[in-house]
């Protein structure tokens, strides 16, 4: 259980070994990007609240969903963005860059600090937890991301599109397999 005692650097890197093999499976990166690109939702708190669902069957409420949005909102605005907006930019540029022109080990230095940004918000979002939101129990993962992912979805006023996507994001992320 997340306490205040609890091992930041324990925690950190649970979620973010959680975060890869839920983003490796199927389905789950393309609807994550898509909600990040066209609904503006933050693929960090999507995934720290599949965290907190399958782990701990936990759900956050609207109140939990805007502070953690909070925590994680300026290191995203003025870290996470800057660096993912220059990468996607050098991709596009080496696509259209003169033969002999590698941009391969400045793109992948770009997506190591990319990276390791995201593992700041992660474990700002870890901090803010452990520090108190609110929340509350639920009968399943499933159930929990569902009802985390709605408070998310009040908290930014997402579109219907948002919303039917974040449910299906639940579903493929903690979806079991039957062996």
């Amino acid at each position: 259980m997340i306490g205040p005692m609890a091992d930041l650097e324990a925690l950190t890197e649970d979620f973010w070994r959680f975060s890869l093999e839920t983003y490796a499976k199927p389905g789950v990166q393309a609807l994550s990007l898509a909600l990040q690109d066209d609904h503006g939702c933050d693929v960090n708190l999507m995934l720290f609240c599949l965290w907190l669902a399958d782990s701990q069957g936990i759900a956050l409420d609207s109140s939990g969903v805007g502070e953690l949005a909070l925590a994680a909102g300026e290191l995203n605005n003025e870290l996470v963005s800057p660096v993912r907006s220059a990468r996607r930019w050098l991709k596009s540029y080496g696509e259209t860059a003169r033969e002999g022109l590698s941009i391969k080990p400045e793109y992948d230095a770009l997506k190591s600090v990319e990276l390791k940004c995201e593992r700041l918000v992660q474990r700002a979002l870890v901090v803010r937890y452990r520090d108190g939101v609110l929340r509350s129990s639920m009968a399943s993962p499933v159930s929990a991301a569902r009802a985390s992912f709605a408070a998310y979805a009040e908290a930014h006023k997402a579109n219907p599109d948002a919303v039917k996507r974040l449910g299906e994001l639940a579903d493929r992320a903690l979806e079991r397999d039957p062996f």
